[in-house]
């Protein structure tokens, strides 16, 4: 828990988005990572490959991709990405000294901090019934981009403001809100005009002592993405819980631009 107040101190993350819980959640992530380290490696190998393997289909003539939920960047091909693209923007709600660091040692790395679902200014201060409608924008407007990446990001986007939520409407069923902000995001994604593709997670799996299968979870509350490329992510291996618990989620890798 000390470990964790520390890193605190030095993940970038504005004071009022912090205030909603975004800081919390963003090291809270990356102390899991440390201790899982072992467990997450070939998650984060499958993930940076994935998006090696997407640098066929850029276009011509563009010179910037764009990662949203970019964290730590355990998961980002930074070197891969610097030799195709001028500019790499990474957007997150939290920037981590890792990343910061990147942006320091690469001239074409930029820290964007973005809160992607579009529901914080309303969640600091929630008024009426029911929880906003999600809406996002950044990047539209960026010149020359080739490639949009949804890294590891999908299924968390609702967390934060679901515990917001949750807080001033504890009666209301918040699956759909849920469901619409992970709606938004990738309406988001098929609004730029080049590759867009996600990675994230589609199943989770919850495992007992004996590793039977105990629950299964959907992280997208219904939302359907197109088939893809999977593999297993060790999410919380066997020690991470309490009682030989863990879980497995079923993460996939699929292009989700407009037609």
């Amino acid at each position: 828990m000390l470990k964790e107040l520390l890193t605190s101190l030095f993940v970038r993350c504005p004071q009022d988005l912090a205030a909603l819980g975004y800081r919390y959640a963003a090291v809270a992530c990356m102390a899991r990572a440390r201790r899982c380290a072992a467990a997450w490696a070939p998650h984060q190998q499958n993930s940076r490959q994935a998006i090696i393997d997407m640098l066929p289909a850029v276009p011509a003539g563009t010179d910037t991709a764009v990662i949203f939920g970019s964290g730590p960047c355990l998961d980002v091909p930074v070197d891969a990405l610097m030799q195709r693209f001028r500019r790499l923007m990474l957007v997150d709600v939290a920037h981590p000294p890792s990343a910061r660091r990147l942006a320091r040692r690469h001239a074409g790395v930029e820290l964007v901090t973005a809160e992607l679902t579009g529901t914080a200014g309303f969640l600091r201060r929630p008024t009426g019934t029911r929880p906003p409608h999600p809406h996002a924008e950044i990047g539209l407007d960026w010149p020359s981009v080739g490639l949009v990446v949804s890294l590891n990001l999908i299924s968390q986007l609702p967390l934060v403001p679901l515990r917001r939520a949750h807080r001033h409407w504890p009666s209301l069923d918040l699956g759909p809100f849920a469901r619409a902000i992970i709606q938004a995001h990738l309406d988001h994604l098929r609004r730029f005009r080049c590759p867009a593709w996600v990675i994230g997670d589609v199943e989770r799996r919850v495992l007992d002592g004996q590793g039977r299968v105990t629950e299964m979870e959907d992280p997208l509350y219904g939302v359907a993405l197109p088939p893809g490329q999977e593999w297993d992510w060790t999410v919380a291996p066997v020690g991470e819980l309490s009682g030989g618990w863990s879980i497995i989620n079923r993460v996939r890798s699929v292009r989700v631009d407009r037609p």
